[in-house]
């Protein structure tokens, strides 16, 4: 989900950062965000932004319904309700969506090819994100994920809105996919890297045993990880991972 923090006006110098200890050596696989991190906005708006500005109106409702949540005064998947059912009234359609997605997101420079060459080095790679199924759906079909963690929502045979699925796993339930990530495969969370760009992502990448920042939003995150990469330089990745020293065999 979109988060309201502000940007860092004069971020720190930001660079990948050598260590004595090497944790990056154990990791067998990565998780990614989505927004902000696999797929950016020339503004920094992420999908939830873009479609209340079209069919709520005003930016005002994403101010709103962030302070409810995080007040508690509405539950995450609330938050979710009261967003997709908004579109929903105001007649958004599976083609509308795609439409505000390919106008207005893209992915990062060289996501599909950061993501695609981890996969054939040996690593299992996730999605843990607060995003919406569809924005992956769309840039990024082809995706190599093995697992992917968002909020989903479904159309009928016309392309009208019909359900929705909020998500477990944004915000601390980021750390949770993680989890569940590591009893299902039986690699634990030290061998597991995170790769995010916001304040959401903190619980995962304090669980990771290789947190990695890419273009953070906020300074929290430069005091939970190891590296930082700057915007357009998510390819460090690779030289981050050259290959697990034990990969996962998968069917």
């Amino acid at each position: 989900r979109y988060q309201l923090t502000a940007r860092c006006t004069k971020p720190k110098p930001m660079s990948v950062v050598a260590h004595a200890s090497s944790p990056e050596n154990e990791v067998r696989i990565v998780a990614f965000d989505v927004d902000g991190t696999l797929v950016e906005h020339d503004r920094g708006l992420v999908i939830w932004q873009l479609l209340n500005r079209r069919y709520g109106g005003s930016a005002d409702i994403n101010v709103q319904r962030y302070q409810a949540f995080k007040s508690g005064a509405i539950t995450y998947a609330q938050w979710v309700d009261l967003d997709i059912a908004g579109w929903q009234r105001q007649g958004a359609t599976r083609d509308r969506i795609i439409e505000v997605i390919r106008k207005e997101l893209r992915l990062v420079a060289d996501a599909r090819q950061v993501t695609t060459e981890l996969k054939r080095r040996g690593y299992m790679v996730v999605v843990v994100s607060g995003t919406l199924d569809i924005v992956l759906e769309t840039l990024f079909p082809e995706h190599p994920f093995r697992h992917v963690f968002t909020n989903r929502i479904r159309f009928d045979d016309s392309g009208a809105i019909e359900g929705w699925t909020a998500t477990a796993y944004d915000m601390a339930g980021k750390a949770e996919a993680l989890r569940l990530v590591s009893r299902q495969t039986q690699v634990p969370t030290s061998a597991i890297a995170f790769v995010g760009d916001h304040t959401n992502d903190l619980e995962a990448l304090a669980l990771a045993g290789c947190p990695i920042a890419y273009d953070p939003k906020d300074d929290a995150l430069k005091d939970v990880v190891r590296h930082v990469l700057p915007r357009g330089q998510l390819r460090r990745l690779l030289d981050l991972f050259p290959g697990p020293e034990h990969p996962l065999i998968l069917s």
